[in-house]
């Protein structure tokens, strides 16, 4: 993605600079130097066998940025060719610290230097210098870049006096010893160890600089060249007892074979200060090709080895009885009290047509969850970072669910009658009678059911995704048959169809009132797309809703006119839907309610080396669970004032859209979706992982036990 938006921008720079310019800096036209640069010297008198320093000073308009010796994602560093009289030599430029640029959302992270900076290096002139004056000229070439990036190329000359007694220069030598004094200085004492483990880079640290664990944070390298590392993506830091720090990074897609020499680079972090201010500090350091042993994150390690048979058994024993939880949840029973009464109908006239149906019913359940599974497994060895859930996470899939719900709610109350309509939609395969009804109506289920995921069924299916794709898809049929049980044991008992009510009038009224579950169901659909998509999406949604209802009414009109028209609305419908598909998905990880802050795991970090116990709610909108958790319990008054009593911050990880690092919260903490609610002691130390259905005394035991 990272290469992608980098290619893009290289193609459309001749296109965009001219307007991005322009509104940038009002009065700009084309062939305007952006970049105030000259050449000082801390000398106004050179001496002949002395060394001194010149420099490259650069003022930069807001918002415009040049680049480091390593620029990043993306950008060129500085080039200098110099035309050089005899008996002068020029070092190499001296490189202060520069500060991570990032562009694109984040997707693209450069390195550094915003409103002005001068780069010095060193100049020599030798003992048999013979001219009166030393005269330099240079061609300089760098890349100045806002939302755009612009190549110049400028000569630059300089001439000051040579004599006997060298004279300096007040004011450039205090801006080249600014620059000198902002160069990180070589840490030697830092004993650093680069190595690739699986898929990653490690960088391996022994630093007593940052002993003292309290005293820093936000720990980032930064190498000295480029194709080592992607840079934009976050360097996740692990400590081991004794101080041992690890940072663990994506290896560029550059990087070939094994790290065989040394690489230098900068280790930048911030400094307390004290009343609570934070500097930045850097240290250039040499790490050493080696061998390392750590246990990476989750999501970037190597599957789990295969558990035993008594393990084995224990999880199915679990996503069985997780599936029987699913029943119950409110996502569900709606879809499955239409196929109770097809049960009802059925039964009095033909047992055996009534179990036929209920062994079809089975097989959608247990193919399905076998489907996402499968899914899942195949993004897994993809290296991809996803969870149980994750459909729900696509703005495409909540519409048409949606949709797919105000559909049946509108054949339950008798608007229009499945196989009479162009418009029966999703609802002629749920709501049909016969083995497709039955099968077709398992499918839905497992559908509205996995982002609601039972307490029990969430642990076996985080264990199982750390195993081997036999032991996750064999473990998610353990979840559908029991999802499909209670409806197979029904069809399968005869004394137990004897207590089906016989069918009458009341099926009729008992149908129609489940058309508004259904609705209930599309309303938090809608919530749930608004949050993902603004309200565009809700827009787009209301307008196939539309399109729907005015195909049913077309559609029954009769003759070839009004089939037309119904055609065309079927069309819109379509097409109204596909459009939400192209919507920008909104950052609902970015969003807390009140009294909370937005998860990560800095934030989590600096909470508790402040003294405060954390409780992090890993929650999405699409989760029923969530929901119910929250307005039972976190919202709770008495919950609520043990959170302020103790000094206790709340943090959310909101991964109703898809967030990696939310993937990988859940991952790193034997979840394989949401909710997921951690605690953490005050002080620091690892979480207590809580149930996934809480109570009031959960929490507050919780709570006191990591506040104390």
């Amino acid at each position: 993605m990272r290469l992608l938006l980098a290619v893009l921008a290289f193609l459309i720079l001749p296109l965009n600079v001219a307007k991005a310019q322009s509104d940038a800096m009002p009065g700009w036209a084309l062939g305007d130097e952006i970049i105030e640069a000259r050449l000082i010297a801390d000398r106004s008198t050179a001496a002949p066998g002395e060394e001194f320093y010149l420099g490259l000073n650069q003022i930069m308009p807001e918002g415009w940025h040049t680049y480091w010796k390593n620029p990043g994602d993306f950008g060129q560093p500085l080039e200098l060719t110099w035309s050089l009289p005899d008996g002068v030599t020029i070092g190499e430029v001296i490189w202060p610290a520069p500060v991570e640029l990032p562009i694109a959302d984040g997707e693209i992270m450069d390195y550094g230097y915003y409103d002005e900076v001068t780069l010095p290096m060193p100049i020599r002139l030798a003992e048999d210098f013979a001219g009166d004056r030393l005269d330099l000229v240079v061609d300089a070439y760098w890349q100045v870049c806002d939302e755009v990036c612009v190549p110049e190329e400028r000569q630059l000359s300089f001439s000051i006096p040579v004599a006997a007694d060298a004279e300096q220069d007040e004011a450039s030598h205090w801006m080249i010893q600014a620059s000198l004094d902002a160069v990180p200085p070589r840490d030697n004492s830092v004993a650093a160890v680069l190595d690739r483990v699986r898929d990653r880079l490690v960088l391996q640290l022994d630093a007593p600089l940052l002993a003292d664990a309290e005293s820093w944070r936000d720990l980032t390298f930064m190498p000295g060249e480029t194709g080592l590392i992607e840079h934009a993506p976050e360097q996740v830091l692990q400590r081991e007892e004794g101080g041992r720090l690890f940072l663990i990074m994506e290896p560029s897609w550059k990087l070939e074979g094994e790290i065989a020499s040394p690489r230098l680079g900068l280790l930048s972090f911030e400094r307390n200060q004290g009343g609570g201010i934070w500097a930045r500090e850097s240290v250039e350091i040499e790490a050493q090709p080696g061998d390392i042993s750590i246990a990476l994150p989750s999501q970037v390690a190597a599957p789990a080895a295969p558990i035993s048979m008594t393990s084995l058994i224990s999880l199915i024993i679990l996503a069985l009885g997780g599936g029987l939880i699913l029943n119950l949840m409110p996502c569900v029973f709606p879809v499955l009290s239409i196929k109770v009464l097809k049960f009802v109908e059925v039964a009095q006239h033909d047992p055996n047509k009534v179990r036929r149906h209920g062994l079809y019913f089975l097989g959608g359940v247990v193919l399905s969850f076998l489907a996402l599974a499968g899914l899942l497994v195949l993004l897994r060895e993809l290296g991809m970072p996803v969870g149980w859930g994750f459909q729900l996470q696509l703005p495409i899939v909540v519409a048409v669910l949606a949709l797919l719900f105000f559909a049946i709610g509108l054949n339950l109350l008798g608007v229009f009658e499945v196989g009479t309509s162009i418009m029966g939609l999703g609802s002629s395969l749920a709501e049909a009678p016969g083995a497709r009804g039955a099968f077709f109506t398992g499918v839905l289920a497992v559908v509205v059911a996995a982002p609601c995921v039972g307490p029990l069924a969430a642990g076996a299916l985080g264990l199982a995704l750390t195993q081997p794709a036999i032991i996750v898809l064999a473990v998610a049929a353990a979840m559908g048959v029991g999802l499909a049980l209670p409806f197979v044991v029904l069809t399968f008992a005869p004394a137990l169809l004897r207590l089906l009510p016989r069918p009458g009038k009341w099926m009729e009224t008992f149908k129609q009132a489940l058309a508004f579950p259904m609705f209930a169901a599309v309303l938090w659909l809608v919530w749930v797309l608004s949050i993902q998509a603004g309200p565009q999406g809700v827009l787009f949604l209301g307008l196939a809703m539309l399109a729907l209802t005015f195909a049913i009414w077309a559609s029954r009109q009769g003759g070839m006119a009004w089939s037309g028209i119904a055609m065309a609305s079927a069309l819109g419908l379509v097409l109204t839907t596909v459009w939400i598909a192209r919507l920008p998905v909104g950052d609902a990880a970015s969003t807390a309610g009140p009294g909370e802050v937005v998860w990560s795991d800095a934030a989590v970090e600096d909470a508790q080396m402040a003294g405060n116990a954390v409780f992090v709610d890993v929650t999405a909108a699409w989760c029923v669970t969530c929901q119910v958790n929250k307005m039972r319990v976190l919202n709770d008054g008495v919950v609520q004032t043990a959170f302020v009593d103790m000094g206790a911050t709340l943090m959310r990880a909101d991964w109703t859209n898809r967030d990696d690092r939310i993937t990988d919260l859940i991952y790193r903490h034997g979840g394989a979706g949401v909710p997921l609610y951690l605690v953490y002691p005050a002080g620091g130390g690892e979480p207590q992982v809580l149930p996934t259905v809480l109570t009031r005394q959960i929490v507050l035991d919780a709570l006191e036990a990591a506040s104390s």
